[in-house]
């Protein structure tokens, strides 16, 4: 009896170990397992944080109500707008404290930094991210901070898939591919929308068009979304239902939306870019007490327009659904404001993102478009929702620009597939004016900030850094040998795996479309790093 006893532990141990070896194996079947539960993980995760900061919300929604109907014994409202500000400023500085000191990559969206990770010049620090993270986008968004929950999401997924890979000793080449499944799951989960989150990962993250990538990413975002809607229910993420697709003789008004949500898009992403920068070179007034002067704007403005404040979600669905028609002043109003609050909000460098507050921005603006239609031509003013529904996908691609992710994702978030044609039109209208412009993309242009901000130069001795890049069809590196790929001098390329299988590179080895290489790159010249991106993208 004591022997079976003491060697259950060992036969447990050894089940375990044979389970984690089988689980960090490089094969697909083992890929699509992780993925699996990555999926689930942050589905669960981004369901807690939603919850969160819907209890937040309500809670702050209910503190202006009572607030505004004190009673006169209480000495009226004198001293009533006080209260969100002072709470604000309370709540701001304790979540600007827990970034700084803690985990200072949670600040922000956080999808500039998973970005920077997969192009392996940043590094996942997960312990302390993830629950900074939930922590301070719940106390940040709660109190009424103009920001949104999804990036936080997608930077949370990142972290989950990164501590898995750490727990099941995942071999370093194999990470990024799971880091871009968790990122995908955690957009998919934010907004019940599977095939988004799919096409984020390839469109915005990894860029790579491999079966491990993509396959990997669509069962981490199906997992999600699988998880979520077992909680929420199938309803999309916008109850916006009865209205028409517009007809063909309305896409001229539909590519004017496009170039004016391509135009509100760049304003946004410089607007962003230059508040930042303001916010970075206040030395007067210390980093953790940015986000409490944040808050407290934020919650003085509720008093008297409280839909310009928090993520948005609800009132650009109460726009797009006729439950709130406000004229025309009113939406040019709150379309400034709302614009103002999340350039503060997030160059104070509080968690949060900059989905929600966008796709208010785009509601507004398409509804304002579709206003002006309807008095040029009055069969067109009851398609007015389907002008919110457009320019929401429009400012979206003039900020991301990421044309089919934004496409799709609204299609999920409204269930509203008539609306395709449209879709079409209005986000290729804003990429184009966005090009025009030479307005680099927000995501980018923030990580470019920040390495600028950090200081690529890393310390002597550090060990150099490993880049795992997957070659694109079409690529610079397609069909070159190593000698002749482009490789930057001093660089290594010291693993090519292929189909599954490891070979040993030469300097006359031919690289192949889906060949994922492992390149080391001296740890003080990241700019090296990537070079190599961009060779093994396609051209």
């Amino acid at each position: 009896m004591s022997q079976e006893s003491s060697g259950t532990p060992g036969i447990a141990s050894q089940w375990m170990e044979r389970t984690r070896a089988w689980c960090a194996q490089p094969g697909r079947g083992a890929h699509f397992v992780r993925a699996g539960v990555v999926g689930v993980i942050a589905g669960l995760l981004a369901l807690g944080f939603q919850w969160a900061l819907a209890l937040a919300e309500d809670l702050r929604g209910l503190m202006l109500d009572r607030l505004h109907n004190l009673p006169r014994g209480w000495g009226g409202q004198w001293w009533a707008w006080a209260v969100l500000p002072a709470v604000g400023m309370a709540m701001g500085c304790l979540v600007g404290w827990m970034v700084l000191r803690f985990a200072p990559d949670a600040h922000g969206s956080g999808i500039p930094h998973v970005k920077g990770v997969l192009l392996h010049v940043r590094k996942m620090k997960w312990k302390g991210l993830i629950i900074v993270k939930f922590i301070g986008g719940v106390l940040g968004v709660g109190v009424g901070l103009s920001m949104g929950r999804e990036g936080p999401t997608v930077q949370m997924g990142a972290a989950v898939a990164r501590a898995l890979a750490d727990a099941i000793r995942l071999p370093s080449r194999l990470v990024p591919q799971l880091i871009s499944c968790g990122a995908g799951a955690g957009l998919a989960a934010a907004f019940n929308a599977p095939l988004a989150g799919f096409l984020f990962v390839l469109e915005e993250l990894h860029r790579e068009m491999s079966s491990m990538t993509f396959g990997g990413a669509l069962v981490g975002a199906l997992a999600a979304d699988v998880v979520c809607r077992s909680f929420n229910g199938q309803l999309p993420s916008f109850a916006v239902h009865g209205y028409h697709a517009l007809p063909l003789s309305a896409l001229p008004a539909v590519a004017i939306l496009g170039v004016a949500g391509g135009l509100l898009g760049v304003a946004f992403n410089r607007s962003l870019l230059r508040a930042q920068r303001i916010a970075i070179s206040v030395e007067r007034v210390p980093r953790w007490m940015l986000p409490g002067l944040a808050a407290a704007l934020c919650g003085l403005v509720a008093w008297w327009m409280p839909r310009a404040i928090g993520g948005g979600h609800a009132v650009a669905e109460h726009l797009m659904t006729g439950a709130w028609t406000p004229t025309v002043a009113v939406m040019l109003m709150l379309l400034g404001v709302k614009f103002l609050l999340t350039v503060v909000s997030y160059a104070s460098g509080a968690p949060g993102g900059i989905f929600a507050p966008m796709l208010l921005l785009g509601a507004i603006a398409g509804a304002l478009v579709g206003k002006g239609v309807g008095i040029i031509w009055e069969p067109w003013a009851h398609h007015l929702p389907a002008f919110a529904v457009i320019g929401m996908a429009a400012v979206f691609t003039g900020s991301v620009r990421a044309p089919l992710t934004g496409m799709v994702l609204i299609l999920e978030m409204t269930a509203n597939y008539e609306q395709l044609l449209a879709l079409g039109v209005a986000c290729l209208a804003a990429y184009a004016t966005a090009e025009l412009l030479r307005d680099e993309p927000i995501y980018e242009a923030l990580l470019a900030k920040d390495m600028a901000r950090r200081g690529i130069e890393a310390p002597d001795g550090e060990e150099p850094r490993s880049v795992v890049m997957g070659i694109q069809r079409s690529s610079p590196m397609e069909g070159k040998t190593i000698a002749t790929a482009g490789i930057p001098r001093g660089c290594l390329v010291v693993a090519i795996e292929r189909a599954g299988k490891e070979l040993l590179p030469h300097a006359g080895h031919v690289l192949l479309a889906g060949d994922h290489i492992t390149v080391l790159v001296p740890a003080h010249e990241t700019d090296k790093a990537l070079k190599i991106v961009e060779l093994a993208r396609q051209a």
